[in-house]
């Protein structure tokens, strides 16, 4: 019996030998496996020609080339301009589809499609031109982003960390962190958090206040806050 291998390596087509009224040929090769590991680059589908140096390119773009119909260029340059045309099209289209999941910073976005195999060039300029749409914005990402981590119980020192991993500083978002978080309003949050804890029977000052600093507040507050917790289950023994 064949193995399960050996039936997927039969089921593969040969490759569409796409020819142009000179001469010059093309075909499209895919990668074996076109999903990588999170964060990391995706596999490159390569385009051969008989003229000079094979091209790498995303794997949307490969598909999308190979599957016109009528086409007959007739030189690498002509084919370079046309994978240049469908690369900018795939690369918008993956951005909107993006989009339309959740939000993204743009630095995020551009990264993102570099993953997908886009250049940066190409990636940054899709994103700016996200932005002259007003498709995307790094000041509405990081209100609604800073907004839903507030609520989630983040400090302000998690919340500046993590807008700086996707490109923004916190101070330069308008209001921070006076029209988000007062002073008083943190203290608080560290002690609701710290009240839906049991207190700890060993270690629980050291337990707690690394807790809360896991959660971005800082250590000030966070001392504050579980001896605060820690007195006042005392007191109702």
């Amino acid at each position: 019996m064949p193995s399960r291998r050996s039936g997927q390596a039969a089921k593969r087509r040969d490759p569409r030998i796409h020819e142009g009224p000179s001469g010059f040929t093309w075909h499209v090769e895919l990668p074996e496996r076109a999903s990588a590991p999170m964060g990391a680059r995706k596999p490159l589908a390569r385009i051969v020609v008989s003229e000079g140096e094979g091209l790498q390119v995303p794997v949307a773009v490969a598909r999308r080339l190979d599957a016109m119909d009528d086409v007959a260029w007739g030189s690498r340059a002509e084919l370079l301009y046309h994978v240049g045309e469908v690369s900018d099209a795939c690369c918008w289209e993956k951005l909107v589809d993006l989009v339309s999941r959740r939000d993204y910073s743009t630095s995020e976005m551009a990264s993102r499609l570099v993953r997908e195999g886009y250049s940066r060039a190409r990636a940054e300029g899709r994103v700016e031109y996200a932005c002259e749409l007003k498709i995307m914005s790094d000041a509405r990402f990081a209100e609604y982003f800073i907004r839903a981590k507030v609520a989630a119980g983040w400090g302000p020192v998690r919340i500046e960390r993590e807008l700086s991993r996707r490109g923004i500083e916190a101070s330069e978002v308008a209001g921070w962190p006076e029209a988000f978080l007062e002073q008083d309003d943190v203290s608080e949050r560290a002690s609701e958090l710290l009240a839906r804890k049991a207190v700890p029977e060993k270690n629980a000052y050291a337990k707690f206040v690394r807790f809360l600093v896991s959660r971005g507040y800082p250590m000030a507050i966070a001392k504050e806050a579980a001896l605060d917790r820690i007195h006042g289950d005392e007191g109702e023994c």
